[in-house]
């Protein structure tokens, strides 16, 4: 099992079994975009089998939705991959959809899906790149999940308004304008008589404020804002204009761009009336926030913290109503960075959300959480107060972690292993991996890719291939101990006999089909000789 002319580092070595059973969700991808191969976990997450995908181009396996043409993921993604291919370095992606075809036996099609996805270039000691790997997280329950608080959150923005006020949604890509109930009674259209599109709205702005309220608009979306507010002055039916205070919560596409607006326009001019439900939208506001499943807090304007609702008290154990002391059951390792980032968005005004730890007064543990804030603007565009909430992700997180050590103890165990290993994988026993020690032990002769017959033609002699074939067919591991080989110990081209215990070991596949044979030898030299000079 020698070394060959080529550099072995310079080879991209399949690790077979062992690549295929990390945990991750891996693919090893060619610089001709050609799949070469894939965790099982992948392939299971991607409901895709091994033979259908390796030696394939990546987007015809996988290609567009045909459902979702707008979103062209296939493009995305191979953007991301150009990338790396021009510029060798890794690129970590955003957020990306990118629906998985279905099999014909769960019903074909395709299967929304949503990705974390990043992809690394592996280069040699050149800097020549061999492949790409891709890592994908599959994060589409969350997403799913956010969409749909993001559904209930607009809905919660409409039961807070006064009830003097219009509700109205307007969708951006199609220019269409819909309007609540209240109308006709406060500003004496119908919905017929507004018209359906944008312009509906715009000619009844009063000239003055119009550019105004357009530019504060156009700054929210720009900064991605999820509220704009603004006061300006409405025509109504009867040729009066009313002094209005208009709030619209803005929604964004999976690029970021604003797609939809839902709001509420209340007319000031009955103050009175105004002021009342204002009181009671503040009532049922505080309510809200105190029947929400998750903790929850308000901040002024300069970040100080000034209400937290009953979840908080009854996982902190703080008493109720304090609000100072906060940071003290935040976990000492991370509240100087909670302190910093917090700061950075009160002066910036932009979304503050950031994963820490925080105390559990009961258990004494200290669980993971998601806290983002998102700010409140005043009617000049100013941060008002902050509102926030806490996502428990302490499972997420510990997951996470146990992923990250099994593989770091596979790297760990691939490093420190005494033992020399050799992949053969298929009936033609091709080598596919070997680990460094092996380069001694019969020369300098060429490797990855060979067949062991074109490796190792001299052990015919020896019923080798006969040996190999029994362990492919049959499925049983053959050990052979204190087997003597000639080994180049040093490094330095000379041979010295060495002992060594091989085992050969079938690779079975999950339908209990043959993949290749693991071939590993275990130097034993000095337990042979102690044993031969015992028994002198």
């Amino acid at each position: 099992m020698p070394h060959n002319d080529t550099n072995p580092k310079q080879t991209t070595p399949s690790l077979g079994p062992i690549f295929r059973a990390l945990p991750g969700l891996y693919v090893i991808i060619t610089p001709e975009l050609v799949i070469q191969d894939a965790t099982d976990a992948y392939l299971r997450t991607t409901l895709a089998s091994r033979e259908n995908v390796t030696g394939r181009y990546f987007f015809e396996v996988f290609p567009n939705n045909p459902a979702t043409p707008d979103l062209d993921s296939a493009h995305n993604f191979e953007h991301s991959l150009r990338h790396v291919l021009e510029h060798r370095q890794e690129h970590v992606m955003e957020i990306l959809r990118y629906d998985i075809p279905r099999p014909a036996s769960q019903g074909g099609g395709f299967e929304e899906r949503y990705w974390s996805p990043s992809n690394k270039p592996v280069l040699d000691e050149e800097g020549n790149l061999l492949c790409i790997l891709h890592e994908a997280r599959d994060i589409t329950e969350q997403v799913l999940n956010q969409q749909e608080q993001l559904h209930n959150q607009e809905r919660l923005y409409m039961l807070t308004d006064a009830l003097h006020a219009v509700s109205w949604e307007y969708d951006i890509a199609s220019n269409k304008m819909s309007w609540g109930k209240g109308l006709l009674e406060i500003f004496g259209y119908t919905p017929e008589e507004m018209g359906s599109g944008g312009e509906s709205w715009d000619r009844r702005v009063h000239p003055d404020d119009f550019e105004r309220v357009q530019q504060g608009i156009k700054n929210a979306t720009k900064n991605g804002n999820k509220v704009w507010s603004g006061e300006y002055r409405f025509l109504k039916a009867d040729g009066t204009y009313a002094h209005v205070l208009d709030q619209g919560y803005i929604i964004y596409d999976t690029n970021g761009n604003p797609a939809r607006t839902i709001g509420s326009i209340v007319d000031l001019s009955h103050s009175k009336r105004f002021e009342k439900d204002l009181r009671e939208s503040d009532a049922r506001f505080w309510h809200m926030l105190e029947v929400l499943p998750h903790m929850a807090w308000i901040a002024d304007a300069k970040g100080r913290l000034t209400y937290f609702n009953n979840n908080w008290y009854n996982y902190t154990g703080m008493k109720p109503g304090q609000t100072d002391g906060w940071i003290n059951v935040v976990h000492p390792e991370d509240s100087a960075e909670l302190l910093t980032n917090w700061l950075e968005a009160t002066q910036s005004g932009d979304l503050f959300e950031l994963e820490y730890r925080i105390r559990n007064h009961i258990t004494g543990e200290y669980r993971w959480f998601l806290d983002r804030g998102v700010p409140m603007y005043d009617e000049q565009g100013k941060v008002k107060i902050w509102i926030g909430s806490y996502t428990d992700i302490d499972e997420q997180k510990v997951a996470l972690a146990q992923i990250q050590l099994k593989d770091q103890q596979l790297e760990n165990i691939l490093k420190l292993s005494p033992a020399h290993l050799c992949l053969l994988m298929g009936p033609d026993h091709v080598c596919r991996y070997v680990t460094p020690g092996v380069y001694r032990m019969y020369g300098n002769r060429q490797y990855l890719g060979r067949t062991a017959r074109e490796i190792w033609p001299e052990l015919q002699r020896l019923n080798f291939f006969d040996l190999l074939e029994q362990v492919y067919r049959q499925q049983d591991s053959v050990s052979i101990d204190e087997f003597c080989l000639p080994f180049d110990r040093h490094n330095n081209g000379k041979m010295e006999n060495a002992y060594f215990n091989l085992r050969y070991q079938p690779i079975i596949d999950q339908n209990h089909n043959t993949e290749g044979i693991l071939i590993s030898a275990v130097e034993v030299t000095e337990l042979v000789l102690y044993k031969a000079k015992a028994k002198t």
